[in-house]
Parts: structure tokens; C-alpha cells; sequence
């Protein structure tokens, strides 16, 4: 007898629902179905990576890969629109093969409890252990989020059993809920930038700029509407906040110098000018009146 090595894998035990309950030629139909269905399912996988084996009422399928990649190939065989129920059980357990070709024979534990999970799953459902689903945490948390509770049952030996069942509404919900925490850091994270901006203007606000005046003869300074006095009489500078500004100086009759300025923290600037051009409102016979406003401020 061949020497047979102990080793783990996926099992997935397929059980056609209401299998004793058929005819013979019923029953041959049924497996057969089954059969090309698996083989179809398995077109990808390399043969070294699995193991079909035959059983009373249905098949099991040995795999040697990703814990998820069995579940997607279960998950699809009994998904199948206009196909009979079938019931099933996937393990992740030790088995013993012989050798991975046609002639391999394949026992052990792994098996046991793969059959026991699909003998206890309802038509049309699938069961997974706990070994399984362990494995399918480790390799895709977000897999085994979709898996909720199926129950406890106890077999003929009085051993008991927990199995899981796949729930597309629990992974929903644990992409709703990590959507949820994302967008909760997120605005976390706004907010405290803006009460960081907040406490640093306040405690720690940036240098004023300097504006310097030299206008001649004189000047009437409004900054951003605001009046702040005469230079150069009683007026030599402003300090201002960084930004933009707009600075107008008015002499008299003269047209107004205006300017729009940016400035920096800490920036100083010098607004120089000379009201020495011809007068807006300039009249004839009012040479007079004119140089005495020039003169006397």
C-alpha cells in the first residue's frame, strides 16, 4: 500500500440536497451534473493544486491554495442559477494523500470534518468551520467578515460542532463601518488643523508688515477704507497684517495714487510719491487759488 504523507488543505465537501430521496437514473443525473459542474469550476486551478474525489452523494475537492480561492469556487457551484441545491461544507484541516494524481487516495480529519459541516448545512447553504475560517482571517480579514455564526451542532459521536455561513450583508456592514471611521479621522484631522490654525494666530500670530510713506507735499493716506491720517505731518508708517491691501493716497485736487499690494510677514515697503502733476479740476483764472492750496495744506 502506497506510503501516504500527512498534510494540510482545503476541503470542500459537496452534498447534492435530497440525494437518497431520487430514483437510480435520477441519482446518475445528478452526480453527473455535478461532475462537469466541478470540472468546469476547476478549469484554472493547476492539477498539482487539487484533488476531486468521488463520494456517495456528491464530491469533495482538495485544495491546496488560498483559503479563499476554495471558498469562491464553493460559493460559485452553489450559486448557480437553475441548478439543483446542493449543500455544503469547506475545511481547512490535515489529510493524508498518497500522491496528487488520478490514483491518489486521500483520508483523514481534514475530510471528516468537511462532510460533517455540509451534512449539517441546510439546501442551497454552505458551512465553514472554525479551522477555516482562522485561516481565511489570517490570509482575508475581509473575507472572514463576511462570515457570521451558523450555530452549534453535535454529530452522531456526540462531538460538537461550530460552523460559520457566508453573510454579504456583515461585509457591507464592515465596509460601511470602515467608512464610517475613515471619515470620522478625516474630518478629525480638519478640524484640529483648523483649531491649530486657530490657536497659532491667536498665541502666536505673524509679524505685521511696514508700510513707509514718503509723499510730497503732502498726502491723506485711506488704507483698505480706512482712514489713517496725513503724512508726513503726523503720519510716517503703518504696520499692517499680511495680505492683500489696498492703499490710496488723496492730496488736495490731485488725482489719487491708488495701489493693491500683497505682503509678507515681516515685509517692509516704502510708498513714495509726489503730487506735482496737473490738477484734475484745474480751471483758467484760478492760478491763484491753486498756489495758495499748494502751499497751505
Amino acid at each position: 500500500m502506497p506510503t501516504a504523507s500527512p498534510i494540510f488543505a482545503n476541503i470542500a465537501f459537496l452534498r447534492i440536497a435530497g440525494f437518497a430521496g431520487r430514483g437510480v437514473q435520477d441519482q446518475a443525473r445528478l452526480k453527473g451534473r455535478l461532475e462537469a459542474r466541478v470540472r468546469e469550476a476547476i478549469e484554472g486551478l493547476p492539477a498539482e493544486g487539487r484533488i476531486v474525489l468521488d463520494a456517495p452523494d456528491g464530491m469533495a475537492l482538495v485544495h491546496f491554495g488560498a483559503p479563499a480561492r476554495a471558498l469562491d469556487i464553493v460559493q460559485d457551484l452553489c450559486a448557480a442559477p437553475g441548478e439543483d441545491p446542493l449543500k455544503a461544507g469547506v475545511n481547512h484541516g490535515p489529510i493524508a494523500v498518497t500522491a496528487r494524481d488520478a490514483g491518489a487516495m486521500v483520508f483523514g480529519d481534514g475530510i471528516s470534518s468537511a462532510a460533517a459541516a455540509a451534512g449539517f448545512a441546510p439546501g442551497g447553504r454552505i458551512f465553514v468551520t472554525a479551522p477555516f475560517a482562522k485561516m481565511l482571517e489570517a490570509s482575508q480579514p475581509d473575507r472572514a467578515a463576511a462570515l457570521a455564526p451558523a450555530g452549534e451542532f453535535t454529530d452522531a459521536r456526540v462531538r460538537l460542532h461550530a460552523f460559520y455561513t457566508p453573510d454579504p450583508r456583515r461585509l457591507i456592514a464592515r465596509r460601511n463601518r470602515l467608512a464610517a471611521y475613515a471619515l470620522v479621522g478625516m474630518l478629525a484631522i480638519l478640524l484640529l488643523g483648523v483649531i491649530g490654525r486657530e490657536v497659532n494666530s491667536r498665541y502666536f500670530p505673524p509679524r505685521p508688515a511696514v508700510v513707509e510713506f514718503d509723499v510730497k507735499p503732502w498726502g491723506d493716506v485711506v488704507i483698505d477704507g480706512v482712514a489713517h491720517g496725513r503724512t508726513p505731518s503726523s503720519l510716517r508708517e503703518v504696520e499692517l497684517p499680511p495680505g492683500r491691501h489696498h492703499i490710496r493716497v488723496r492730496s488736495g485736487r490731485y488725482p489719487p495714487l491708488d495701489l493693491k499690494v500683497s505682503l509678507e510677514p515681516g515685509e517692509r515697503m516704502t510708498v513714495t510719491h509726489s503730487f506735482t502733476g496737473e490738477r484734475a479740476d484745474r480751471k483758467p483764472g484760478n492760478f491763484l487759488r491753486d498756489l495758495w492750496r499748494s502751499v497751505v495744506p
